[in-house]
């Protein structure tokens, strides 16, 4: 099963990276499988160091913000890895990598969780919150998507949003629609 997460990870100079990822994990004390881009930094950041933090986030503006971006929230220093976990993050579980498959276009890794920590209940995600999730995953994937695609599917997700949501999905839903329709056009792209 993938789990919509927020991975934390720092690089060698410990630069903090903040990326939208879908682990594949079932919850609890099983360790989730990262399965990044090679081309990302998340990949690289796991590789020189060997942990990650992921972070159970309920926010769906920090989905969109990172899905565009790599932004900047305040975060705390992870218990026992070198990592950091997100102050906003519901619950989160820090992983020590145990191998690292780089096996194109995406790397397969296998973790070890060392702690996980517990701030809050997790509220879970109504269907607007669901369309947002949906709408940033384009975006990460919008070189790689036709344009008359997207944009029915922005038309179709909107519709959910507006029925919907709350302030924040109704921001959230906004600046990715805006970063699509400014994103330029794939010169070939699939519908997925």
């Amino acid at each position: 099963m993938i789990i919509e997460t927020i991975v934390t990870t720092l690089d060698t100079d410990g630069a903090v990276n903040v990326a939208p990822m879908g682990v594949e994990w079932t919850g609890g004390d099983e360790p989730p499988v990262l399965k990044p881009f090679l081309a990302t930094s998340t990949y690289r950041n796991v590789v020189a160091t060997r942990a990650a933090v992921v972070n159970l986030v309920d926010d769906v503006r920090v989905f969109a913000r990172a899905a565009i971006s790599n932004p900047s929230y305040a975060v705390l220093p992870a218990s026992v890895v070198r990592g950091v976990v997100l102050e906003v993050a519901c619950s989160w579980r820090e992983l020590q990598v145990r191998s690292i498959d780089s096996t194109p276009p995406r790397s397969r890794i296998e973790t070890e969780i060392v702690h996980h920590g517990f701030r809050r209940e997790f509220i879970g995600f109504n269907r607007a919150r669901h369309a947002v999730l949906e709408t940033a995953i384009y975006a990460t994937r919008v070189h790689m998507l036709a344009r008359d695609f997207l944009e029915s599917e922005l038309a179709r997700l909107q519709v959910i949003v507006d029925k919907t949501a709350g302030p924040d999905e109704h921001e959230a839903m906004a600046m990715l629609s805006d970063y699509i329709r400014s994103a330029p056009a794939p010169e070939q792209a699939g519908t997925r």
